[in-house]
């Protein structure tokens, strides 16, 4: 529509507005006589127009315009829903009203949402929005609202989440100009937590600055997804019908006026291309301190979304750099088709944009911004990464290697910058005189906007290696500095320039030139081992990039991925040893990670362990990785001791393989043992959240059941939804007989892993040694429903009915344990749960045959 008859639809569409139904029939026949184009056009703007009334400026809008009633405050203030105690009201919205809690059995401050009276009222309004809240429930992401329940107390029902203190970026919008370093922050963690939810297949479409949290540490936090749409069938597993209940009638508008996208206005299809274009606005709004198409009247900036382009941001802000006005401006296309097609490309190109700026500023000669609140982002960032400390040795020589930023046109090529910084950091690791921080913890400030000073101070590293990745076609252009963490300078930079196919060559440069600035003694051979290439074919070692990143996200499809990645380089390089390493570790994370049948995999694994080892027989992972095998699935602890000790030997500085040989020392019993290997790897690897968490399952194993909570709530200080630091915790709560608090823990085990069985089973012993017989047993035939749809541990059903006391399927389920290898089995001798069985000689029988002493 071009700007002349869009003013002149404006113009009718402003009169008409004013007028009553049977005025606007009679206003439009004489203005529109003989333009049945126009007056189409018109009555179209005001159809949207009216049913998108009652949503408009609402920040959680249900199906309805009458929702919003009298506040129930005086009825539950001061009252307990089951274990949460109301403390005092603190917001409000078109659904219900918001109160700060007090959570009785966890001992936390939560929010419950009590869901207006007429809202509930309206069985599919409420089964609506039960199903978006379990939808929105399932999106774990440290920048997403977690929700732990919901629930019903007679005639009110609640909705209970995570307590978020802090303000809105509404809040925050022209109170203080923005520095160009925290918009960005802020909008990088938005958009990373966005492509979480688009990634299950749930679009917001609420996004504005009310529904955006700043917490005083500078973490971001999206609010309220109470309009959450699922967008495709199946997408977090519910069934058809749960889908249907989730679809919103066509031409029903949705959302705030000022935020909405052009085809919300008009009622059409929504998709993630929506969020996109709301993300956009706010990111306008951030910069420009209004809103893009904000008008004098509601119906003119419902008129300007739909028809006119948004002033240049350059008008507002002359410092805005180009490339941004680009990103903002492509989030801001009308058609859909012409936006960002998805948000993590989106993602991309802003951290692209936030990563140039940083180079721009010469090694940050500068200070890094400070946060959108006046407290530093990072002040605590010590604390909150102090799950084990460390202690406080001072290093010579030391460095952090942080994963390279992708420059790239392709944002598929981050497999490659992870490669390539991994690489570098094991080479660097073959140094006895040089500390390098392990990759875990190196890789876990990814992405995240932390000064190197406080990176130093976790690591407890002086130097930080830093750098970015261009890779167009076989092109390449790698740059790298070092950075001393004390004061935030640049040591020493550069930009190397070659092809892929000198990748090897590259990185053997890079390697010397940051040992010979770091002025790092070589010992000897070290020189030699450095420059050690396990494959020569550039194609093959791409393919293993591809299969680490793949398979390092630790969940199903991506480790199948990366076990298809990993087996494509082998077929192009038999005697590529590492990628055999590769292969064998995928392959035994299906059946733990993901659980899947361990007679399966683990001989798959195994075989490509002896292939690694025989290609290398002095490669540390290939024998670590065999020693995990030999005791979870051989129950050969002789042996996997053998190879676990040749792994410390071959590498003392692997916190892999510490943890490793932990694990075993565990679960023979060895507790002293075990304790000192697993914090030697916590030394090695403070962040690892898998490792923090097994110091807290082996103290429980000890009979250390107080130090092992203390240790677990650490961890859980360090992610809040790890779920295996939740899992650890339910057992600990068992062992105190502190059942309801175990119960919780396993819910949220549960919740966090995407359904673990193990979690399920904990739960069910819980609710039945608390007497809660009725429901374990609903629990357990939940249980028993999934193994006919997937594989399920036999050993958690063992679990379940021990805790049911029912020892004919305890033993039962046991022997399946047995006759198909679970490698849970391996805990026998050492989980306290099984401790009134140790006299059963039917128990005894089955510990000889396992070879357990």
């Amino acid at each position: 529509m071009n700007q002349e008859r869009w003013q002149i639809v404006k113009e009718l569409f402003d009169t008409v507005l004013a007028l009553t139904p049977p005025e606007r029939g009679r206003f439009l026949d004489k203005s529109c006589s003989g333009n049945d184009e126009l007056r189409r056009e018109v009555e179209n703007l005001l159809d949207s127009f009216e049913d998108a009334g009652s949503f408009l400026e609402q920040s959680a809008a249900a199906d309805i315009a009458d929702l919003i009633i009298e506040s129930p405050e005086n009825r539950v203030t001061g009252k307990s829903f089951g274990h949460y105690e109301i403390v005092r009201q603190i917001g409000a919205g078109g659904m219900g009203e918001v109160y700060l809690a007090q959570d009785k059995k966890l001992d936390r401050r939560v929010a419950v949402k009590i869901l207006n009276d007429q809202f509930s009222r309206h069985e599919s309004n409420l089964q609506r929005f039960i199903q978006e809240a379990k939808a929105a429930s399932g999106l774990n992401h440290p920048n997403i609202l977690v929700i732990h329940e919901i629930g019903s107390d007679g005639d009110l029902n609640y909705i209970v989440s995570e307590f978020v203190e802090g303000v809105t970026l509404r809040e925050i919008i022209g109170a203080t100009p923005l520095k160009l370093t925290n918009i960005l922050d802020a909008a990088i963690q938005i958009a990373g937590a966005l492509v979480a939810a688009h990634t299950a297949q749930i679009v917001h479409r609420d996004i504005k600055p009310e529904n955006i949290m700043i917490r005083p540490d500078g973490f971001v936090k999206i609010l309220d997804f109470g309009l959450a749409k699922l967008v495709r069938q199946k997408a977090v597993g519910f069934e058809e019908s749960t889908v249907k209940q989730n679809q919103t009638a066509k031409g029903v508008i949705m959302g705030t006026v000022n935020y909405m996208s052009p085809e919300q206005a008009k009622g059409e299809r929504i998709d993630a291309a929506t969020d996109i274009f709301s993300f956009g606005v706010v990111l306008y709004e951030l910069i420009a301190g209004r809103t893009p198409f904000a008008g004098n009247t509601m119906s003119e900036t419902f008129a300007n979304l739909i028809n006119a382009e948004p002033p240049p941001l350059s008008r507002f802000s002359a410092n805005a750099p180009d490339e941004l006005q680009r990103i903002v401006g492509k989030t801001l296309r009308k058609k859909r088709n012409e936006r960002y097609q998805t948000m993590k490309d989106l993602l991309i190109d802003l951290k692209s944009l936030q990563k140039r700026l940083e180079f721009e500023k010469f090694g940050r000669s500068e200070p890094s911004a400070d946060s959108l609140t006046p407290k530093k982002r990072n002040e605590n960032i010590t604390e909150h990464h102090s799950a084990v400390q460390s202690p406080a040795v001072t290093v010579q020589k030391s460095i952090a290697v942080l994963p390279f930023a992708n420059m790239s046109a392709d944002a598929e090529n981050e497999y490659f910058c992870d490669g390539l910084a991994e690489e570098l950091l094991n080479a660097l690791a073959k140094i006895k005189n040089l500390k390098v921080a392990a990759r875990t913890s190196a890789f876990s400030f990814k992405n995240r906007n932390v000064e190197v000073g406080e990176i130093g101070k976790t690591l407890n590293v002086k130097t930080i290696l830093e750098g970015s990745v261009r890779k167009s076609g076989n092109k390449l252009r790698i740059t790298v500095q070092l950075i001393d963490a004390a004061d935030g300078y640049q040591i020493w930079s550069k930009r190397y320039d070659g092809e892929l196919k000198d990748i090897f060559d590259l990185q053997d440069e890079i390697t010397l030139a940051v040992i010979d600035e770091l002025k790092v003694q070589f010992l000897s051979g070290e020189k030699t081992a450095i420059r050690n290439r396990y494959a020569d074919n550039v194609e093959a070692y791409q393919l293993y990039l591809k299969g680490r990143f793949h398979y390092l996200k630790l969940r199903l499809p991506e480790i199948q991925t990366g076990i298809s990645y990993f087996q494509q380089a082998i077929e192009l390089d038999s005697s590529y040893a590492l990628a055999y390493v590769g292969l064998a570790q995928a392959l035994q994370t299906l059946p733990l990670a993901a659980e899947l049948a361990a007679n399966e995999f683990f001989p798959q694994a195994k075989a490509a362990a002896y292939q690694a080892i025989e290609i290398d027989a002095e490669l540390a992972e290939a024998h670590g990785v065999l020693g995990w095998l030999l005791f979870w699935f051989d129950w050969n602890w002789n042996s996997a001791e053998s190879e676990c000790l040749l792994a410390l030997e071959l590498n003392r500085e692997s916190a892999d393989a510490h943890e490793a040989y932990a694990h075993l020392l565990s679960n023979i019993g060895r507790d002293a043992e075990s304790l000192a290997e697993i914090k030697r790897a916590v030394e090695l690897d403070p962040l690892n959240l898998r490792i923090n968490a097994f110091v807290g399952q082996f103290l429980l194993h000890a009979g250390k059941t107080d130090e092992a909570l203390a240790q677990l709530r650490k961890t859980l200080e360090l992610e809040p939804n790890f779920w295996l630091a939740h899992l650890y915790a339910a057992s600990a709560y068992i062992e105190k007989e502190m059942f309801a608090e175990a119960v919780a823990e396993a819910d949220l085990s549960k919740q966090f892993s995407g359904g673990s069985s193990h979690a399920a089973a904990l739960g069910i012993y819980a609710l039945a040694k608390s007497g809660k017989h009725a429901e374990a047993a609903a629990a357990l035939a939940e249980m028993l429903q999934l193994s006919t749809v997937r594989h399920v541990p036999p050993y958690h059903f063992a679990l379940a009915y021990q805790g049911l006391n029912n020892s004919h399927e305890t033993f039962s389920w046991l022997e399946k344990g047995y006759e198909q290898r679970d490698p849970k089995m391996a805990f026998l001798k050492v989980e306290p749960k099984w401790h009134n069985l140790r006299h059963e000689p039917r128990f005894i029988e089955l510990m000889k045959r396992m070879n357990f002493e």
